[in-house]
């Protein structure tokens, strides 16, 4: 009955996952282990530091891209936001937070063995080989990305104003090291 009440509970909290739900799933008890049941998933893989192979690099591929999928629909938000005479600053303030946030982590996003010779990926080769070229551009989005945080606590014109800025240095990258999915 405990499996069974177990499961129901991750299946439901899957289903709002899927869908968007913010609703957290109710805290229950690790069920009781048992020698017939499955191993627990394994959780995704963290980000490694850029000297290290993640030991599933796969895996990990699929976790940058998810973050990056994020990114995006944050950046979507602010875009959206910065069409609108009275944009909603509540939003704006969490969308920039955000991208903050993984501007910061970016730096660990690469690490080798994670690019397209380990599968899919719309990362260029030569995120690896100009290193150096790619860490300056990522420096200045951290840059700019913290300036946005800052401009959207102020008001509506110092976030429009520093948003344009903000998605340029983002953009840098792009026209350089991202590959366009021909598959959309």
């Amino acid at each position: 009955m405990k499996i069974k009440l177990f499961a129901a509970t991750a299946v439901l909290a899957l289903g709002l996952a899927a869908c968007g739900g913010e609703t957290p799933a109710p805290e229950m008890p690790a069920p009781e282990a048992s020698a017939a049941e499955a191993p627990a998933p394994e959780p995704a893989p963290a980000m490694a530091s850029i000297g290290e192979t993640p030991a599933d690099p796969v895996a990990f591929m699929k976790t940058r891209h998810d973050n990056y999928e994020d990114l995006g629909k944050n950046f979507k938000v602010l875009l959206d936001n910065s069409k609108l005479g009275t944009p909603d600053m509540a939003a704006v303030s969490a969308a920039a937070a955000k991208v903050n946030e993984y501007a910061g982590q970016m730096g660990t996003w690469f690490p080798p063995g994670t690019g397209p010779e380990a599968g899919k990926t719309e990362a260029k080769a030569n995120i690896w080989t100009e290193r150096a070229d790619f860490d300056a551009k990522l420096a200045n989005f951290q840059a700019e990305a913290g300036k946005l945080v800052t401009a959207t606590g102020t008001d509506a014109a110092a976030f429009k104003a520093q948003f344009g800025p903000t998605g340029g240095t983002c953009k840098a990258c792009h026209d350089t090291y991202r590959e366009e999915d021909k598959d959309k």
